[in-house]
C-alpha cells in the first residue's frame, strides 16, 4: 500500500510523464462515522474493511489510476490523462455509487457510507499540496451532500462548518433547544417533548442537525455537545413539571458519547443541577448502537435504566443489528421510524410490520411510539394497530424549548393524563 509521499511521488512522475495540458484529477475517498463503525464492529473488522474498500476501488478504476490508502479507511485516487475536468467528476460519480450498499468483509456484509471529493490540476490548483487540500474540501461537503460525491468549487471552503466555530458556539451558549411534542394517541393528550438542538451560524444560517452532529462525533466535542443538550432539556423540563408532572424529556445520544465521555455522570449530575426526577428522563439511541453488544453502551443503558431513567430505541426497523439485544437491553420504548409509518395507510406490509413492531413493544413492557404522523388517518390507523403514542407535524413542528415551555404553562394540567 503507498503512503502520503508516495502519492507525491506518483502524481510528480505522471505528470511529467504524460501530455503536455493533460488534466489530472485527485479524488479523496473517505468512510463516515468510521469511529462509530469501530464501536460497533470491533478494530478487527474496521481494518478489513479498508482491505475490502481498496479492493472495491481497484475494480471500479482505470489500470493506470493509482489508489492510497492515507488513513484508516480513507483514500486517495490518482487519475492521470483526464480529457477534461468533468471525468474527474465522473470518477467520483462512478466511486460513490460503487461504494454504496453492502461490502463483503471477511465473509460479512458490512454497510458503510462514504464520501467522495475531487479536485483537479491544474482547474483547481497550482501545487500538489493545494491539490489535496481542495479534494479533501470537496470530500467534507460530499458528506452532507445527496449524492455522497462533489467536485471541488472555489465557494466550497465557505459553506464549510469549521471545528472552531462548533466549538464557539457550544461554549458560548450559542445553541438553541427546540421540543417536538409527543401525544397519547388513545386520548390525544401531550405526554412529553422530544428534545432537538438546533444552530444558527451567523456565517452559514441554520446548520442541519446531521452536519453539526457529525462534525461533533468526528472531533471530538461530541461529549461538550450531549452535555449541553442535555443540561437544556432538563432546565426546561424543571420548568414544567410543576404543573405537569408527568411530561417528559427525550434526549437522542450518539453511540460515541456512550464511550468517548462518561454519559452517566452527565446524566446523574444535569438531573441533580436541575432537580428532575429520573423518571422525567428519556435517552433515546439507535439500534445500530447495539450491535456486537458494546460493553461501554451496556453497562451505561443498565445503569441509566436502574436510576429510573427511560431507554428508547430510536428509528426502530432500520439498524443493522439482529432482536437479539432486545433481551439483553433495558428498553422502555420503541420508536416506529417514519420510514413504516408514512405509508401504513396505502400499504399492507407497512401496516403489518408496524403492527408486528407494537405487538413486539407490548410484549416486552414497551411503549410503540409513531414518528412522523402527519395526517388523521395514519393517526387512526395507528390506533386501530394499537399503538400507544405519536409524534409528527399533525401535532405540531418543533418549536423553541421557551415557545413550548410558555404554551404548556399555560394549559390544565389535564393536558397530561395522571
Amino acid at each position: 500500500m503507498l503512503n502520503r509521499s508516495a502519492l507525491q511521488e506518483a502524481f510528480f512522475r505522471q505528470l511529467h510523464g504524460g501530455d503536455a495540458g493533460a488534466v489530472f484529477g485527485l479524488l479523496v475517498v473517505r468512510a463516515l462515522r468510521l469511529r462509530e463503525l469501530e464501536l460497533l464492529f470491533g478494530h478487527a473488522l474496521v481494518e478489513s474493511l479498508a482491505d475490502a474498500v481498496e479492493a472495491r476501488l481497484q475494480a471500479l478504476l482505470r489500470p493506470d489510476d493509482e489508489v492510497v490508502r492515507i488513513g484508516e479507511c480513507d483514500f486517495a485516487v490518482l487519475l492521470p490523462r483526464l480529457r477534461e475536468r468533468n471525468h474527474a467528476a465522473l470518477a467520483a460519480s462512478k466511486v460513490a455509487r460503487g461504494l454504496h450498499g453492502m461490502l463483503d468483509v471477511g465473509g460479512r456484509p458490512i454497510r458503510a457510507n462514504f464520501a467522495v471529493g475531487t479536485a483537479t490540476w491544474p482547474a483547481d490548483a497550482e501545487s500538489f499540496e493545494t491539490l489535496c487540500l481542495h479534494a479533501d474540501q470537496a470530500c467534507a461537503a460530499a458528506a452532507t451532500g445527496r449524492d455522497r460525491f462533489a467536485l471541488f468549487s472555489g465557494t466550497g471552503r465557505s459553506r464549510l462548518v469549521e471545528y472552531g466555530e462548533l466549538h464557539a458556539a457550544i461554549a458560548g451558549n450559542q445553541l438553541r433547544l427546540h421540543l417536538q411534542s409527543i401525544h397519547d394517541i388513545a386520548s390525544g393528550d401531550l405526554v412529553g417533548f422530544e428534545a432537538l438542538s438546533r444552530w444558527d451560524n451567523p456565517r452559514l444560517g441554520p446548520v442541519p442537525p446531521a452536519k453539526f452532529v457529525g462534525l461533533a462525533e468526528q472531533t471530538g466535542l461530541i461529549g461538550e455537545l450531549t452535555r449541553w443538550t442535555l443540561n437544556a432539556s432538563l432546565r426546561h423540563c424543571a420548568q414544567w413539571l410543576s404543573t405537569h408532572p408527568r411530561a417528559t424529556v427525550s434526549v437522542n445520544v450518539s453511540p460515541l458519547a456512550f464511550v468517548d465521555q462518561p454519559l452517566v455522570d452527565q446524566v446523574a449530575s444535569a438531573l441533580e443541577i436541575w432537580e428532575v426526577p429520573p423518571r422525567a428522563l428519556t435517552v433515546e439511541v439507535t439500534e445500530n448502537a447495539f450491535v456486537e453488544d458494546a460493553p461501554a453502551i451496556a453497562d451505561a443503558l443498565r445503569t441509566l435504566h436502574g436510576m429510573g431513567v427511560g431507554v428508547a430505541i430510536d428509528d426502530f426497523g432500520t439498524g443493522y443489528s439482529s432482536f437479539s439485544y432486545l433481551k439483553r437491553f433495558p428498553v422502555s420504548e420503541l420508536k416506529i421510524d417514519i420510514d413504516f409509518v408514512a405509508d401504513i395507510v396505502r400499504d399492507e406490509r407497512s401496516a403489518r410490520l408496524s403492527a408486528s413492531m407494537v405487538e413486539l413493544a407490548h410484549a416486552l413492557g414497551a411503549v410503540a411510539v409513531a414518528e412522523g404522523v402527519e395526517n388523521p388517518e395514519t393517526l387512526e390507523r395507528l390506533r386501530e394497530l394499537g399503538c400507544d403514542q405519536a409524534q409528527g407535524y399533525l401535532f405540531g413542528r418543533p418549536v423553541p424549548a421557551e415557545e413550548a415551555v410558555a404554551a404548556l404553562g399555560a394549559a390544565p394540567k389535564e393536558l397530561v393524563p395522571p
